[in-house]
């Protein structure tokens, strides 16, 4: 009798039963694809990347002659980006069209070049004020650490007026490097 009702079952449901079918079939072939090919290529790859986050933490490169090629690569590299003297005034303008980009403005500037021999560069040591609203001063200094110009911010002071307007007066320190002209 169960066989007669199960052929009863198949007649009657048919379409149901060869989409569970295909379904099983389909169900079955992802599984063996995920096992037979993908497992074992997960595991390669997680391996190789393992393997490359402990040679990158003992040091990656210990041969001493890569290094050096690196390293010199990279002050080439470096050395490229350093302008030449005659873009002092470029860069000072660049200075003053941030400001008023940001809704600032200059006061006093004063600049005093110190020479690096050994270097061949120059050293200008720049001091100026600019005045304006908080968020233009944040936006500004933003804008000096993002330039591409060789230059650190050596010294910040900020003096907030009680006026009544929310003003804030920035005093800047930087050093910003130039290449002399001989080379």
């Amino acid at each position: 009798m169960t066989v007669k009702f199960i052929e009863q079952i198949l007649r009657a449901r048919l379409k149901a039963f060869i989409f569970t079918a295909i379904l099983v079939l389909v169900n079955v072939g992802l599984y063996a694809y995920v096992s037979v090919l993908q497992v074992p290529r997960m595991a390669a790859l997680q391996n190789a990347w393992f393997e490359k986050r402990r040679t990158a933490e003992k040091g990656a490169s210990t041969d001493k002659a890569a290094i050096y090629s690196q390293g010199t690569a990279d002050l080439a590299k470096w050395r490229a980006r350093i302008a030449p003297k005659r873009d002092f005034a470029r860069m000072v303008g660049e200075l003053f069209e941030t400001a008023a980009g940001n809704s600032l403005v200059v006061g006093r500037v004063s600049y005093k070049p110190m020479p690096i021999k050994d270097e061949n560069l120059l050293a200008y040591t720049i001091d100026f004020d600019v005045s304006g609203k908080y968020a233009g001063i944040k936006s500004f200094l933003a804008d000096l650490m993002r330039s591409r110009e060789i230059m650190t911010i050596d010294n910040v002071a900020l003096n907030g007026s009680t006026g009544p307007e929310e003003s804030v007066d920035l005093r800047v320190q930087l050093t910003a490097y130039f290449r002399t002209e001989g080379r």
